[in-house]
């Protein structure tokens, strides 16, 4: 599978896709609740002794959430430059298709670095995730074939080169604060640290791969059946990278750390084959259940409201994860001021099912107001018009 991008002279033989695909915002905002579900929820799952319905809901949330959440957001960002990128390449403008996406990840990783700043539990991924933005970016401009490979060796290739760095594991991400040590900063970039590149590239590049055959589909006719073969293909792939390590304790062939070991943030090539299967599998889900031809339900229905007030915070996820960051912030400094700076227990704003029902509570009437205003988000908004006053420079 290629793409060439046609002549600036060249006329569309199909007719023109839709300008957004619903189900491609709905799943961008299954991601953004999994990374809200990991950050408030699923930690209580180690606290020792911890029962009760809380407790058997954080379990659940550390199981669905940690490390699929990462790594779908970042396979449907894959899929978004394909989107925010067409439109140029189908007019000829290749350099401009290119530049908007560097600048997008260059905004999106100086976020990422400010966003770091704020006390807080989670880990940020803008700062790992925009950087991919602006590698992959040139990437754009090969066929599906050669990115297929790319992802391939990189997938494979990718632990091992981690495991024969010498020197510590970093542990978080990268902040304004630690660019005193370049070295330990770009070794945990690219290979060792939570988020590095030599992963996150590949399930950039899965997007764009998928995304690109979505786009063909839909111009065919055929989309119901690819994202039956998505779903299906990425849930025994996934199945498959999980039962693996079972068969090689059963053999006793069991290595930690080992190329079959499906552990979550561990980039070995079952972990990547996993996460990027469940990825794929529940693009095709929601490709499955609303095709991109089809509109979502009127807006006269109570029903209609709901899936058009989420639908438009799928398409707002920067202004959504920044606020969450920063109300996670908030809170736990303040609940660090009201224990006098000795927090001894977790109070409900910091973490557990409460507080996350407060930001869902908060994502779904943002998702509202735009939809109800038809515009984007604040962040995307400001994105935008710095793409297009550089891309235009």
């Amino acid at each position: 599978m290629t793409y060439a991008p046609p002549r600036p002279d060249a006329r569309p033989s199909a007719p023109a896709t839709p300008t957004r695909i619903e189900a491609l915002d709905l799943v961008r905002l299954l991601a953004v609740i999994g990374m809200m579900s990991a950050h408030l929820l699923a930690p209580l799952a180690l606290v020792p002794g911890a029962t009760g319905p809380e407790a058997a809901a954080a379990r659940i949330a550390h199981l669905l959430t940690e490390g699929t959440s990462s790594t779908l957001f970042a396979v449907v960002g894959g899929g978004s430059l394909v989107l925010a990128s067409r439109r140029r390449l189908d007019e000829g403008d290749r350099r401009g298709a290119v530049l908007a996406i560097m600048v997008r990840g260059a905004a999106v990783t100086l976020l990422g670095l400010l966003l770091e700043l704020v006390p807080s539990p989670v880990m940020v991924v803008l700062v790992p995730f925009g950087l991919s933005m602006m590698i992959t970016a040139p990437l754009l401009l090969l066929g599906s074939r050669v990115l297929v490979a790319v992802i391939a060796v990189l997938t494979i290739a990718g632990h091992p080169l981690a495991m024969a760095v010498p020197g510590p594991v970093e542990f978080g991400t990268v902040t304004l604060l630690s660019l005193d040590d370049p070295v330990g900063v770009l070794r945990g970039l690219v290979l060792t640290g939570q988020y590095p590149l030599i992963t996150w590239i590949p399930y950039l590049l899965t997007g764009i791969v998928l995304m690109r055959a979505v786009l063909r589909a839909q111009e065919t006719g055929r989309i119901r059946r690819l994202s039956l073969l998505a779903l299906a293909g990425g849930a025994v792939t996934a199945t498959a990278a999980h039962l693996v390590p079972h068969l090689a304790a059963a053999l006793g062939h069991a290595t930690p750390g080992a190329w079959y070991t499906a552990a979550t943030h561990t980039g070995t090539v079952a972990d990547m084959v996993a996460t990027g299967g469940i990825a794929v599998a529940l693009i095709g889900m929601a490709l499955r259940l609303l095709p991109p031809a089809q509109p979502l339900p009127s807006l006269r229905t109570v029903r209609g409201r709901i899936a058009q007030s989420l639908r438009a915070a799928g398409a707002a996820p920067l202004t959504i994860y920044v606020a969450h960051v920063l109300a996670t912030g908030i809170a736990l400094v303040t609940a660090v001021l009201l224990a006098g700076g000795d927090l001894s227990s977790m109070p409900w704003y910091v973490g557990g099912a409460g507080i996350l029902a407060v930001h869902l509570a908060g994502v779904l009437v943002l998702g509202g107001v735009l939809a109800a205003r038809g515009g984007r988000g604040p962040l995307e908004a400001l994105l935008a018009t710095a793409i297009r006053r550089a891309v235009r420079r």
